[in-house]
């Protein structure tokens, strides 16, 4: 059997962040399900992240309200130190799953009758390779693949093993998003079908409209590879007083202009501008103002946007 799931750049929307939630991840992954959020980020990578919370929220959300999982779409990452073989890749694909999405019932696609565990949404590669402060793993990580082998066990994830229905790349360089891009389509001239070569679905990586990443936006947008932001509302500017971003007067009046928070005119841009957003709050007022994102996302006019682009040409010189 093969369920080829590919899904185009349609798939842009607004999910709910994970991160740094700590002990309160079950409590506030619950407020963002009764907010109507149904699309999560996570992560395999403790310290950051409680994907085991995580999964237990959902599970008991949709078990105590009876409801079915089909506009759940629910994903993660594995780390650098756990790119080490080809068949740990696909068993730690598969354990995530099984976590986070496990108690979902099957799923038929539409080709077949024949049904395959509910699968994650998008399984990414949380980092090419360690490097060190990233992460207490990344102090003394144990020998690992390189990005390319790692890549054809991620294609086996979606390919073979039907763990995911897409497959990505996080905080990943333009040239080595361009490197697996060149991988692939040589796999495909040559044949290759043990696992299927296959493009990245999605791109994880920091934007905001200060710091854009437009050369691997770009690309993405190219390649018709979902790019999905996140500390888009400004948190990656640590090493000033305050958050460029959240403190613009630029975003401030706009704001004012529409009625919206300064956050979801920010989140506006990002989503006007192709790409995903993740935010995340530990706090139920900015949550269900969060929400409002899923049935209004757009909303900026072309002077709103226009006056978002001087955000990054302002700050050039400091970044």
């Amino acid at each position: 059997m093969s369920y080829a799931w590919q899904l185009s750049n349609s798939s842009i929307g607004v999910g709910f962040g994970t991160a740094a939630l700590g002990g309160n991840t079950y409590d506030v992954v619950t407020m963002a399900l009764e907010s109507g959020f149904r699309k999560f980020d996570t992560a395999e990578a403790e310290w950051w992240y409680d994907q085991g919370e995580v999964g237990r929220s959902l599970t008991d959300f949709f078990t105590k309200k009876d409801l079915n999982c089909d506009n759940l779409e629910i994903s993660t990452k594995i780390p650098p130190w756990s790119l080490t073989s080809f068949s740990d890749i696909r068993l730690h694909a598969s354990n995530s799953r099984q976590e986070l999405v496990g108690s979902c019932e099957d799923i038929y696609p539409e080709e077949s009758q024949e049904g395959v565990p509910f699968p994650l949404d998008v399984y990414y590669i949380h980092a090419p390779q360690c490097w060190k402060g990233w992460h207490p793993r990344c102090d003394n990580p144990p020998s690992t693949l390189d990005l390319r082998d790692a890549w054809k066990a991620m294609e086996a994830v979606v390919g073979l093993d039907y763990t995911s229905k897409r497959i990505g790349l996080s905080n990943i360089h333009p040239n080595e998003l361009l490197d697996i891009i060149q991988f692939v389509n040589e796999r495909i001239e040559g044949g290759e079908n043990n696992p299927t070569p296959r493009l990245p679905d999605a791109v994880q990586a920091h934007s905001d409209p200060i710091d854009t990443s437009r050369e691997l936006r770009e690309l993405c947008l190219e390649y018709n590879i979902e790019f999905v932001s996140y500390s888009t509302l400004g948190t990656q500017h640590r090493n000033v007083p305050e958050n460029p971003v959240l403190t613009s007067t630029v975003v401030a009046h706009i704001a004012e202009k529409h009625s919206r928070s300064v956050a979801e005119v920010v989140l506006s841009w990002a989503l006007q501008n192709d790409m995903s957003v993740i935010p995340r709050s530990s706090k139920k007022g900015h949550i269900e103002e969060l929400s409002r994102l899923l049935t209004s996302p757009v909303f900026l006019d072309s002077t709103d946007l226009e006056a978002m682009e001087t955000l990054s040409s302002d700050y050039i010189g400091e970044l």
